[in-house]
């Protein structure tokens, strides 16, 4: 149907004029022009849009149809146009967001026809956020109702209790306003789970300082609470209840699964528990500007945290407890655990490289009897246990109960601990050893106010291999004679000592007692050697006062050994703590083992006392069927004899080459 019915007048002219048209019916072709008219000019979702063409051009009244269509729409619009071939349309938009709308007007017989397209821009609905407050009591959802990430969908006027199912779509925005909170109590649950391009906010109608709201405090423990893809933030302006700091979430008793949330700008915490039973794993976090730390958490806890998570600095508080089942501990990137009571590993605990803890006044770490802990850094990436405070003394150290084969530390670095006795009967170091098995490997031990390491028993097993200790307060190892065979001659002591503490070593077997790279052996009381003993050259024990060094004489396992061969460039040395005369007992040579060798050895400031019954002092003595093959070796500034053999009872002494010097008996005695 034609819009405008015309009168076509037909016309012959006939003319001779140069500039007449030369076709059939020398008449000018008719034109359309398309012209739209829309109202209202901003229009709301909702809101009808009239459409009108009746100010299109038809200059020769032709006539012409009309076509209105959308070309473009927002994405998810179901809108259509009413009366599509009328020169008044219209349309209701159901999205916000840009609408584009041509108009075609058209004359078929005269095959004429004109387009024009316009783009209708429609708002979001000015509406306020749907308030909430009370209790939710019927399960829910909250559905995203503005398109602007910027515009709250809901805002929280009253404090807000979850006591049904609780959804969040989506997208939803909810702002929360002062003090106020949302509970997920006993009964309720909440799913909320956006994308990863369309998040889930819930954070303070005032984003002006951190801390605006009280926070998500979440009571329930079913398996299906669980947040994803969300920001949530400036929440923790007040304690979230009795024992409770302020935080952001508060996990209580309860279960919530965390997936890529952003937790930022708490008044608190970014997340806190207060027991043990709470169950809330995480993946792929991040974690910035919360006041008190990024979370506050029991032992048990610590294995929530994953190496995806991201932090700007800060702590993972542990305040203490123990474990309950096996977990791996993740690097913190960018974050330390803070360990501020003790902390007490009971199952197996595997550290991940570059994880650092630091402790607080007195803290420290138990891994006890029947737990395991793997904790192996790499050289770019080491595990870090240290104080807060970077002083001698500044936490308790490492308590080691657990006779595991699997304990290992390697590059690992434990400074500033001692700060009180680790165990009764134990003094003060980084690290005990109790009745337990560990290898050490590119360890580092230092500033501890005490010892670097100490055991109080011979049932201990550790190697140590490739690790350096410096600027420990005591010794650095505090160990028994049994234990003197577990370190490598690769381990840098840095001008410091490895104290050997009275004992026997074992009755049997063999055993090498390495030079030690830049240290001292320091025999604290005097030592008996029951087994075979090799010491290798440039082995320097010093020795203090009234100490003797005993091979004793049969054992269990036979005669015991010793083998002490160094070099010219290279001799083994044994002499007094103090550089004086008597500053030791001496050696006395018991076994009648033929084996027993002493070459390029240097004895010096022994003779402090009698070296057994009815032997006198001396710095070396032969002693009853004892046998002694003693060679290049120097002794002086004994207190008493040089050497001295109870020939009277069979001891032998096979000499060659010995030099004496400046002792105040004779050089050597034979009775």
């Amino acid at each position: 149907m034609k819009i405008k019915q015309l009168t076509i007048l037909l016309i012959l002219i006939f003319t001779s004029c140069s500039n007449s048209p030369t076709n059939s019916s020398n008449q000018t072709a008719p034109a359309l022009s398309a012209v739209i008219d829309y109202s209202p000019v901003s229009p709301e979702v909702g809101t009808q849009v009239s459409l009108d063409a009746i100010g299109s051009q038809d200059d020769q009244n032709i006539g012409y149809d009309v076509n209105w269509s959308f070309t473009g729409k927002p994405s998810g619009s179901s809108a259509s146009i009413t009366g599509s071939t009328q020169e008044n349309a219209s349309f209701t938009p159901d999205v916000a967001g840009d609408y584009v709308v041509e108009l075609e007007i058209s004359n078929s017989s005269e095959s004429v026809s004109d387009t024009e397209t316009t783009t209708i821009t429609v708002t979001p609905i000015n509406q306020s956020a749907i308030e909430l407050s009370g209790t939710i009591s019927s399960d829910s959802t909250l559905t995203d109702i503005f398109s602007d990430p910027s515009e709250p969908d809901y805002m929280v006027t009253g404090n807000l209790d979850i006591e049904a199912v609780l959804t969040i779509d989506p997208g939803v925005v909810i702002h929360v306003q002062q003090d106020l909170g949302i509970d997920i109590n006993g009964s309720g649950i909440l799913k909320a789970d956006g994308e990863t391009d369309n998040k889930i906010v819930i954070t303070g109608e005032d984003q002006s300082a951190n801390g605006f709201w009280r926070g998500l405090n979440v009571y329930s423990n079913s398996v299906e609470n669980s947040i994803s893809n969300a920001e949530i933030s400036y929440g923790g302006s007040i304690s979230a209840g009795t024992y409770f700091e302020s935080a952001t979430i508060t996990i209580d008793r309860a279960k919530l699964q965390l997936s890529y949330v952003t937790i930022s700008n708490s008044g608190g915490y970014g997340i806190q528990t207060r027991r043990d039973e709470s169950e809330f794993p995480m993946q792929d976090m991040t974690f910035e500007t919360n006041d008190l730390g990024h979370a506050y958490i029991h032992t048990d806890q610590m294995g929530y945290f994953d190496n995806g998570s991201m932090f700007d600095g800060g702590y993972v508080f542990v305040y203490s407890g123990d474990t309950s089942s096996d977990m791996n501990i993740a690097n913190l990137n960018g974050a330390k655990y803070q360990i501020m009571t003790k902390s007490d590993f009971e199952h197996s605990v595997t550290i991940e490289q570059g994880t650092e803890f630091e402790f607080a006044a007195d803290a420290g770490l138990d891994i006890n009897s029947g737990a395991v802990i793997i904790a192996q850094g790499t050289a770019s990436e080491k595990i870090v246990f240290t104080g807060v405070s970077k002083v001698p003394g500044a936490w308790k150290g490492i308590y080691i109960g657990s006779n595991s084969v699997d304990n290992i530390l390697e590059h690992v670095d434990i400074s500033y601990g001692g700060s009180s006795e680790n165990r009764t009967y134990f003094d003060k170091s980084n690290m005990v050893i109790d009745l337990a098995k560990v290898t050490l490997r590119n360890v580092s031990i230092s500033g501890s106010d005490g010892y670097g390491i100490e055991t109080r028993r011979d049932g201990s097993t550790f190697n140590i291999e490739n690790s350096s200790f410096s600027d420990n307060e005591f010794s650095d190892m505090y160990i028994h004679p049994t234990q003197v065979g577990f370190i490598d001659d690769q381990t840098n002591f840095n001008g410091g000592d490895v104290e050997v503490y009275s004992g026997d070593t074992e009755d049997s077997g063999s055993v090498t007692w390495s030079k030690l790279n830049n240290g001292t052996y320091y025999f604290s009381q005097t030592v008996t050697i029951e087994n075979e003993v090799t010491i290798d050259a440039g082995a320097y024990f010093e020795m203090g006062t009234d100490v003797n060094l005993i091979v004793s004489g049969s054992t269990t396992g036979g005669a015991s050994v010793i083998e002490a061969v160094g070099s010219a460039a290279d001799p083994i040395t044994f002499t007094g703590r103090s550089k004086v005369k008597g500053a030791w007992g001496g050696i006395r040579i018991s076994s009648a083992s033929v084996d027993n060798i002493m070459d390029h050895v240097l004895i010096e400031y022994g003779g402090g006392k009698d070296l057994a019954t009815y032997m006198d002092a001396g710095n070396l003595g032969v002693y009853n069927d004892g046998y002694l093959t003693l060679s290049n070796s120097f002794i002086e500034n004994s207190a008493n004899y040089g050497v001295i053999v109870r020939t009277g009872r069979d001891a032998q002494l096979n000499g060659s080459n010995i030099s004496y010097s400046n002792n105040d008996n004779d050089n050597l005695y034979n009775y």
